[in-house]
């Protein structure tokens, strides 16, 4: 497929007009907007943005006093602002399924190429110009990005942990790597890091023995850890020097205060029940809690909440919710989640009642963290049930304002805090000479509403000008 993707790229340069121009000249500016600055949380209306070769050489208002050689954009009545950084997109996931043989059951997701570039023209078309990859197969992973660096396909810069180490009891075909007998943790981290990995994954089954081994050896190699826990606790994790933490599911027993954790223990129920059994109890106010945020608050852990993968989850009952942005879901992921992949299963109407009346504090936990002075970043969870690449970001933005958090902190989040967990601060995630034309053009202010985040006019990857919905119509796999 990749001559066709060539030509298609040609035709969508030629249908936007100006992005060809960029491509024969690399000097263009960009000129009407006005320049939204979360860093130091400024507007600077009629502005204008220089780009050579790929990098902002000049910003300023009107226009520059020579503007010989450059190729001038009119974009008047636009609001610009540095590139969206996705922190949590398994963009390389395609749909989960489950098969039996002689009784025993495996978990299966699927590796389909198609599906990943399909996520990553998505993810660009709504102004995401990075992503973490938080785990995925090693192969798919390095074809991805090496396509995308060679210009064979549209996307955004990905930054890949390899597969999720875990001690699931279930069997799985897909990017989940266990430890055994003869291949330990360490190992495993040190074959990660050989293959290209970013970073490194440590999942819910693993004990703190393990995760300790796994934080241990990642950092040895000079990798960070990305953690998803469960009984293990955050501040044990953040005291054994985990570098990330995600989901806003700190579900550890041990967080809850002691009178109410063993009938927690008595009463829980396996699976995701305990999304929200777990908030039922917890007491954010007692000592296990305040360690907890005190202690990732000191060690700086960052944190993402994720909450746009769970909002569809306990409300799984509200067809208005579930399918929120679901046309830009691809066809067969949107299938998988509403024959068989979802959070919610099993949840009877008293198990939605419940979890709804609980939604609240999940907000108030995240915004809890934020005040605390952890540093957060935007992650979507792309690929799980009902997130949809590139709308679900500005979605969890939505979220984030609805828990209390303001605007301008959480244009951070998603630009330029997640530039610096990703070590990338340097050259991208704001708007400054120097940096990597990574810019997002937007019809309507997006610190007076993230929903305007969604009318996105036109996006710069790296200098190159692309029309969103041009983007989106491309047709092309992965090799």
């Amino acid at each position: 497929m990749r001559t066709s993707i060539t030509a298609l790229l040609l035709a969508a340069s030629a249908m936007f007009g100006t992005a060809a121009q960029a491509s024969e000249a690399q000097r263009d500016i960009y000129y009407g907007v006005t320049l939204i600055d979360p860093e130091n949380e400024t507007r600077q209306p009629d502005s204008y943005i220089a780009i050579e070769d790929g990098k902002i050489v000049a910003i300023g208002q009107g226009l520059p006093a020579d503007i010989s050689g450059f190729n001038l954009h009119d974009h008047s009545q636009q609001f610009a602002l540095p590139g969206l950084i996705d922190t949590h997109a398994h963009m390389t996931w395609g749909p989960l399924n489950f098969e039996v043989n002689d009784g025993v059951p495996k978990m299966i997701i699927e590796k389909r190429s198609d599906i990943t570039a399909f996520n990553a023209r998505q993810l660009l078309s709504f102004g995401i110009t990075t992503v973490r990859n938080p785990a995925g197969d090693t192969k798919a992973n390095q074809a991805y990005s090496r396509m995308r660096d060679a210009g064979e396909l549209v996307g955004p810069e990905a930054f890949h942990a390899g597969e999720v180490i875990d001690m699931n009891p279930l069997e799985v075909d897909g990017p989940i790597v266990k430890p055994n007998a003869d291949v330990s943790v360490s190992d495993i981290v040190r074959r990660q890091s050989d293959d290209g990995a970013t970073f490194i994954k440590l999942y819910t089954g693993l004990t703190e023995r393990e995760l300790a081994e796994g934080i241990k050896a990642a950092d040895a190699l000079g990798l960070e850890t990305i953690a998803h826990l469960g009984d293990v606790s955050w501040t044990t994790a953040a005291n054994l020097g985990v570098d990330a933490l995600v989901h806003m599911m700190p579900v550890s027993p041990d967080l809850l205060p002691a009178d109410a954790r063993e009938e927690f223990l008595a009463k829980r129920r396996p699976g995701s029940f305990e999304f929200f059994e777990w908030y039922e109890v917890a007491d954010f106010d007692a000592q296990p809690m305040q360690e907890m945020i005190e202690t990732l608050a000191e060690k700086q852990v960052y944190a993402e909440a994720t909450l746009a993968a769970f909002k569809p989850a306990f409300f799984g009952n509200k067809a208005e919710i579930v399918d929120s942005g679901m046309q830009y879901a691809h066809p067969d992921s949107l299938n998988n989640w509403r024959t068989l992949f979802r959070f919610d299963l099993g949840w009877q109407a008293s198990d939605y009642d419940r979890a709804q009346a609980v939604w609240p504090r999940l907000l108030e936990l995240t915004k809890r963290m934020y005040e605390a002075g952890i540093p957060m970043t935007i992650g979507t969870d792309l690929a799980n049930p009902y997130v949809a690449p590139g709308i679900s970001m500005s979605q969890e933005m939505i979220l984030h304002r609805e828990a209390g958090i303001p605007a301008w902190a959480i244009l951070r989040m998603a630009t330029i805090e997640g530039a610096r967990l990703l070590k990338i601060d340097t050259r991208t995630g704001r708007l400054a000479i120097g940096h990597e034309a990574d810019i997002l053009f937007v019809g309507a202010d997006p610190v007076q509403d993230f929903a305007n985040l969604q009318h996105v006019r036109a996006v710069l990857s790296d200098g190159t000008l692309f029309d969103p919905t041009t983007i989106r119509n491309i047709n092309g796999d992965i090799k």
